[in-house]
């Protein structure tokens, strides 16, 4: 009899876990998924006078109803530019979702009146409302790598392949920001390498506490479609050697990029037209060797140097593989390099494959 008693109650535990367990609700309501989509919901703007220079910031709060992909939409009415944020959520959380007052893709907004627009896939329903720009963003709250306002650093090295049409210097007719960037291209049909250029960087000392995962590379890029040479990309490389930065005698480049030292590479392939602004982060980079010894930890602080190399498809000699190349000019530019922390300055661009970052 204290046999079955006991088995009675154990069964009756097991029925009672089982039943508070089916009570508990994982993921979103029914309600959320499939819920009426409320047109009549209204957009609240924070903050429509924002200075973006003194790191203001604008929010965006509503409430849908149900579960939807939406869209904010912001283009200023002078400069054309653009920001485009978007979510699938049942709400906006001002916490979440804000405006720091950066772009999409250039050109930059400047202090004016701006159109803003919430829309929502599959729903007809657009909520508008303006903001006024009284500061912009300034792009300067991180560590920045070179900007070419005041030369070019001094202790960097620049080595284009010896040829006359080599455009390895600073212009000034078509900055990103400032007065000026650098010109990275030329014309050389004989082999892939066009030039590179060497930084010398030390972070050592600094308070950057992000992970590979939360620092972000930061730079805009300028190419054209006119001419394009097709197959033409950008390597960047990032070292933490602990050896010094100094060149290799004659070769006039940096030895802390070599195959026996700490390194990272990313390639981008470029074949737009007009500036593009791209952030990366650091953890998408990958190791360069396999050299023994060699320990690959990737620690923001421990980066000693960058490396920007121009390479393009050649069209004659033993390396030629693009023939419609053949006297077409390499422009791979760029400028206001930078690194930051927890936050990217412009959209983080996807398309990674291995260290390959692929245009969407």
């Amino acid at each position: 009899m204290k046999t079955r008693h006991i088995y009675i109650l154990t069964i009756i535990s097991i029925f009672t876990i089982f039943s508070c367990t089916k009570e508990k609700s994982e993921g979103p309501s029914i309600n959320e998924l499939y819920g009426d989509f409320d047109g009549t919901a209204s957009l609240l703007v924070s903050n429509k006078n924002p200075n973006f220079s003194n790191n203001e910031v604008t929010k965006f709060s509503c409430e849908f109803g149900k579960i939807v992909d939406w869209k904010i939409s912001i283009t200023g009415l002078v400069s054309n530019a653009k920001k485009i944020i978007t979510g699938n959520s049942n709400i906006l959380d001002s916490n979440i979702n804000f405006w720091d007052g950066s772009a999409s893709e250039f050109p930059f907004f400047i202090e004016e009146n701006c159109a803003l627009e919430l829309t929502f896939l599959y729903q007809p329903d657009t909520l508008r409302d303006t903001v006024l720009i009284t500061g912009t963003q300034l792009y300067d709250d991180g560590y920045i790598v070179a900007d070419f306002e005041n030369g070019f650093p001094v202790d960097g090295y620049i080595k284009p392949q010896i040829n006359p049409d080599q455009t390895f210097v600073i212009a000034d007719d078509q900055p990103l920001l400032g007065d000026y960037y650098f010109q990275m291209g030329g014309k050389i049909n004989f082999d892939w390498a066009l030039g590179k250029i060497d930084l010398k960087l030390d972070y050592s000392s600094s308070p950057i506490s992000a992970s590979a995962e939360d620092f972000y590379l930061n730079l805009g890029i300028l190419s054209d479609t006119v001419g394009l040479h097709t197959g033409q990309f950008m390597n960047i490389l990032i070292s933490e050697s602990d050896s010094a930065f100094n060149s290799g005698g004659a070769a006039d480049v940096a030895t802390i990029f070599d195959n026996n030292e700490e390194v990272y590479k990313l390639k981008i392939y470029i074949d737009w037209d007009g500036w593009k602004l791209i952030s990366i982060r650091y953890s998408d980079f990958v190791a360069t060797n396999s050299s023994p010894g060699v320990t690959f930890a990737k620690n923001p602080k421990d980066i000693k140097g960058m490396r920007i190399a121009c390479q393009a498809c050649p069209s004659s000699g033993a390396s030629a593989q693009c023939e419609e190349n053949f006297d077409r000019m390499v422009r791979t530019d760029f400028d206001h390099i930078i690194f930051t922390e927890n936050r990217a300055f412009f959209d983080v661009i996807t398309g990674f494959v291995g260290d390959t970052w692929n245009k969407n």
